[in-house]
Order: structure tokens, then sequence, then C-alpha cells
């Protein structure tokens, strides 16, 4: 028969009802480093101080070449002056946590906090590094293409390469940095990108399915047209836009200065004053713009999904 008294519940045993803290802690996931593996990095150069870093161009003056129409006549000379291109480093970012003496000797010793923490607040100023060199595309003015209003499509893409190539920059020295929207809505939406049999010949300048093989460890998700692309979270967008970039390596240069030479230090001390342990991560750099002509600014609208 049915039992109609009062049973207990969840609540009434909660002084008798245990927790358990599992061993696995949810990370927290990061952009790769594709911009600070790719452009000229001038790290090298700041390990004895100094705040700014000069690179001479020879790339905005040109020769002009003279035609020696009568024997003997006198040269014409030229001295075309080159420009002098810096990189300042003038930024210091820096993360900061304190762990109270109670809190530590608490803290269930199944976790390492240092190891934890050191993942995420490294990933952090990672990310804010990536995003300071590829904001640099919003400076970009001798190439521009694509419309800040409509999806990326494959004429603009072979614009952006006929830049480059027009100006005999090395295609195999280039690569795209795209916004994740940008490449998996719109460029992977373009036919002849996915389907094999609009390419025409044996061997198509554009590699069917997904851009051919991809290291997605580096963030780079394979080849557009024979030269690497990679995407980033990192990628400016504003006002609809993502401004994705084609590159050569020298068109933004960057150093880092922080002591101990690694991108990134941490440092700890027992803080008397706080009854706690002091816990700071920090890093030291400067981004800079190195040849504008090197770059194309690939603008796309960041809401509209191609069909």
């Amino acid at each position: 028969m049915a039992i109609t008294s009062d049973p207990w519940d969840a609540t009434e045993l909660a002084a008798y009802i245990s927790e358990t803290w599992t061993d696995m802690v949810i990370p927290e996931y990061f952009s790769k480093a594709v911009a600070s593996n790719f452009f000229t990095d001038l790290s090298e150069y700041a390990d004895e101080g100094s705040d700014i870093f000069h690179v001479p161009s020879v790339f905005t003056n040109a020769f002009s070449v003279q035609t020696q129409s009568t024997g003997g006549t006198e040269v014409t000379t030229e001295a075309p002056a080159a420009e002098d291109k810096t990189v300042t480093v003038d930024t210091h970012k820096y993360i900061a946590t304190l762990l109270p003496y109670l809190q530590q000797v608490q803290v269930a010793s199944k976790y390492n906090l240092s190891e934890i923490y050191n993942q995420k607040a490294g990933g952090t100023l990672m990310e804010d590094f990536e995003s300071a060199i590829l904001s640099l595309a919003t400076s970009l003015s001798t190439n521009t293409i694509g419309d800040t209003s409509t999806v990326l499509s494959d004429a603009e893409v072979r614009q952006a390469i006929e830049k480059l190539a027009t100006a005999d920059f090395p295609l195999e020295e280039c690569a795209w940095f795209v916004a994740p929207f940008t490449y998996w809505v719109q460029l992977l939406a373009v036919q002849k990108y996915y389907d094999a049999s609009q390419t025409g010949w044996a061997t198509s300048p554009t590699v069917t399915g997904n851009f051919g093989p991809a290291a997605r460890a580096t963030g780079r998700m394979g080849t557009l047209y024979g030269i690497p692309l990679f995407t980033s979270s990192q990628i400016t967008s504003a006002l609809q836009t993502d401004r994705n970039v084609l590159a050569h390596k020298t068109t933004w240069g960057f150093a880092h200065q922080t002591p101990g030479g690694k991108q990134v230090r941490v440092q700890a001390q027992n803080w008397l004053g706080n009854l706690g342990i002091l816990t700071v991560w920090d890093t030291i750099y400067g981004v800079a713009e190195l040849n504008d002509a090197a770059g194309v600014l690939v603008n796309s609208n960041n809401s509209f999904i191609g069909s």
C-alpha cells in the first residue's frame, strides 16, 4: 500500500549529505600567438637597455634608371633618403594577486594554484600583446580592400594579393590574419574554396577542403592561394567590421624588454604588510608599424553571414 507519511528530503538531510571537490579544474583557453610568431621581432636589441630602436627603411625612395645616350657625358647622381623607422618600448602591463595566509593554508592541497594562475595570467597578458600588434591594422593606409558593410569575397581576396604582388613583396614571406567570423562564416562560404569541381584544373591556387592541412595548435588554418592563413580572436573589430590583414613580415615590428628574457615574468613574495603572498605577472614591450606598404587592410562586415 502507499506510504503517505512525510519522507525525508535533501533539505532535512543537509547536515548529513557530504560534498566532494574533484581534482578537475575547468581551464581558460586563449588565442594562439600568431602575430608575435610572424612579424619582425627586435627583442634581441633590447637586451642591453634603451627605449627606442631604429630601423632604416630604403623602401620609400626609389632610384631612377638613367640612360647614357652620349658617350663621355657626365653621369647623373642621386641620393634617395632613407626613412628612419622606430620601435619604442613604452608599455608595461601587469596582473597582480594577493593570497592571504589564512586562505593559503585552507585551500585544498589537491589544487596547484601557482600552476593554474600562471597559465591564466600568462595567457591574458599574451593576448593583450597580440591585440596590440594586430590593432596596428587600423593605421594601414597604403592598401585598403573590402567593404565594411558586406561579406569578404574571393574577388577582394585576390585584389589584396595583387597589391603586394605588384609591389614585388615575396608572397612566400606573407600571411593572412583573419577573424574567426570572417574565416568560418564568410571565406568558407565561397564555393571555389570548398568545391573541387570549381577549380577547373588539377593544381588549384585554392586548396579545397578547409584550405588544406591545418596546424591549429599554432592558429594556422591552412593556405589561401598558397599563402598561410591564421585566425585570431584578437583581430581588431570595430563598427561591425573585422580588420583582417594580409601582410609581409616587415609590416610591423615589436620588441620585448621584460627582465629575464621571457615575454612574461612572474614574481612572488611574502608580503607581511598584508599577511599574504603577493604575485605579479608583468610584460614590457613596444609595437610599431615599419612598412605601411607591406600590409593590406582587408575589411569585412562582422555581422553579415555568407550563404
